[in-house]
């Protein structure tokens, strides 16, 4: 069976919705897929969508747009970040650059800000988070489960960090 329509069926017993039941039915390129995955995060986080043993034929593409299992992570001002699994490392925003990160099961981050940088954090599970602001940085988390560690920076007292206690464990 093909990658996309092995998907498909898996997404349909999960509960997708038949217009993207329907593009994940006609979608073969990897690529698309996972442009896709980051659309549709929302749905793929809340039902543990896709199952981990599709994590690894996208090995060498997913990476390229900020998609991590189990996995040591160092990157800068990626536009989208997604952990999954057991992955530990840093994500560092810089300038005017603008992220989105999900950190999710067991992962661990540590997220800098600053310059002008805006940042925000989805976290879930057992994930644990750092996250520091410099300068006029601003991050916002979203925490639906894990634990959050906060730093301002005390020096220049316009950077924001805004933690959101979410009263459910994922949307």
């Amino acid at each position: 069976m093909k990658l996309n329509k092995e998907l498909a069926k898996e997404a349909k017993v999960k509960g997708i919705c038949k217009e993207w039941y329907d593009r994940l039915q006609h979608t073969e390129d990897k690529r698309v897929l996972i442009q896709m995955f980051l659309e549709g995060i929302d749905f793929c986080i809340s039902e543990d969508f896709p199952p981990q043993r599709f994590f690894q034929l996208f090995d060498g593409i997913r990476q390229q747009y900020g998609i991590f299992r189990d996995e040591q992570i160092h990157i800068e001002n990626s536009e989208y970040v997604v952990a999954f699994g057991q992955c530990e490392g840093s994500v560092n925003y810089s300038g005017f650059s603008v992220g989105q990160i999900f950190v999710k099961d067991e992962s661990k981050l540590t997220i800098n800000a600053s310059g002008n940088a805006f940042v925000m954090i989805d976290i879930f599970d057992n994930a644990k988070i750092e996250v520091c602001a410099k300068d006029t940085a601003k991050i916002v988390v979203n925490e639906y489960g894990g634990t959050v560690f906060s730093i301002l920076d005390t020096v220049h007292p316009n950077s924001i960090i805004k933690i959101v206690k979410k009263q459910s464990k994922t949307y």
